[in-house]
Formats: structure tokens, sequence, C-alpha cells
């Protein structure tokens, strides 16, 4: 919590977002938002794969975009997101939960598994992750061991992106990870930002919000109909930054 109460203090002044990602992060940035006060310090908590919440915070530093529209922005570039996992075991894995005779394969040297966390669907690894070609950002993660040996056709291209000592979320001794969103950033990102007409405003800060105000944790009541705004990012950034 110190080194995050030093990294937002030490931030221009203006609003900041935490963003999370497991239980313990979370707690660590309500207390630092205790030390802090609630004034600046927005909270964003979104479960999903390493490499997925990666991409999805290239989103969040998108110039020009405030710091409540975080949550619009999370939801919709996550949306747009495909994650593929290799897994050297999925004897305990428990979300997606794999079938007997695959629990039961696991314990045969030799194999892997492909994990879908999107479709919750777990195969056979024969020779492909599915991972989509396209997409300008591909994240990746793996363990220090390798699942399969000489796997160099697990991706269709060079990743643009590789979490070093990502921490595993997966229960398997081997583990690959990998997430592509389908098409530009920069579209899921604007597509985001040209809802803002349907966001409400908070009634205790007065910020703009999507369903719950990620300053205050309440939930906002929906906005009046009304004509929608230019679907291009505003040229003036007003937010300070964002911390993970």
């Amino acid at each position: 919590m110190d080194a995050v109460v030093a990294a937002v203090a030490g931030l221009p002044d203006g609003d900041v977002v935490l963003t999370t990602r497991d239980e313990t992060s979370r707690k660590v940035a309500r207390s630092a938002r205790l030390v802090l006060g609630p004034e600046r310090l927005g909270l964003l908590h979104v479960e999903s794969p390493v490499t997925a919440w990666a991409v999805m915070l290239a989103g969040l530093v998108t110039g020009g975009l405030t710091a409540s529209s975080a949550r619009a922005v999370a939801d919709v570039v996550l949306a747009r997101v495909t994650t593929r996992a290799l897994v050297s075991s999925v004897a305990s894995l428990e979300s997606p939960a794999p079938t007997f005779r695959q629990h039961a394969g696991s314990l045969l040297p030799r194999t892997a598994f492909v994990v879908d966390p999107g479709r919750g669907t777990v195969g056979r690894f024969q020779e492909s992750l599915g991972v989509p070609s396209g997409g300008d950002m591909l994240v990746v993660a793996r363990s220090p061991r390798p699942v399969v040996p000489d796997a160099t056709d697990l991706l269709p291209r060079p990743a643009d992106t590789e979490l070093v000592a990502a921490r595993a979320d997966w229960p398997a001794a081997r583990w690959f990870e990998a997430s592509t969103i389908d098409g530009p950033l920069s579209w899921a990102v604007a597509s985001a930002a040209s809802t803002s007409h349907l966001w409400s405003a908070c009634e205790v800060c007065g910020r703009a919000a999507t369903e719950t105000c990620i300053f205050c944790d309440i939930t906002v009541r929906p906005a009046p109909t009304r004509a929608p705004l230019r679907a291009e990012l505003p040229d003036q950034p007003e937010h300070q930054g964002v911390t993970s």
C-alpha cells in the first residue's frame, strides 16, 4: 500500500484510477483510497486473464479519456478480446471445468490442454491455440518451463508484448497465455467514448458514469435519452493517470 500511495501522491493534481484484478490488490487499492481520500481516486476492479487485462490497460491510457470513462472503456475493450491458455494439466482447474476424461488425461505425461475462458471450454491441444490473427495488439505470458517443446507455431504472428514474470492464474506447473483484440484498439476505445451521451451524472460527485461510479461506488440512475455526441475522442485529456 505504501508504494501505491507514494505513486499516486507523485502524480499531478487530477483524477487517478487504480485498476485491480484480484482481491488482494483490490484491498490494497481500497486502503490507499482511505489514506489519500476518495476525492481523486477511482477504483476499477476487473477479473480477467492477465494478458487480457494488459490489453485493457493499454486502452485506458489512451489520450483524451476522462478518468470516469474507465469502466465503459474496460467493458468495450474486454468484450473484443480473445484469450487462449495452453496448460500442462487441468486436474486442478475449476473454471471452466474439465470433463472427467480430461481430468484423467492430465495424469498422463506429455499432455496439454487449450482453455478458452471466454467460451468456457477446455480441449486437448492439437498443435494450435486458435488465437485470431487479426487485431493490432497481441500480448502473451508464460511459465518459466514451456508447456510443449519446440512450440514455435502457437501464435499466428510474433507477440507485441510479453509480460515478464507474470503471476500464474492457471493451476498448472507449465502454462502459456495469449490475448488479442479484434480490430484496432483505438476503435474499441472510440466506440466506448461514443456512448457518453448515455452516461449519467453521479449524484454524489457529479462525474459521468456507467451503471456504477468508480469514485463513489454507488449505482447511478439512467440518463435521459438525448442526441449522441461525436464518436471521436476529445482533444484535451482530463485524467492524470492510471495505476495498476
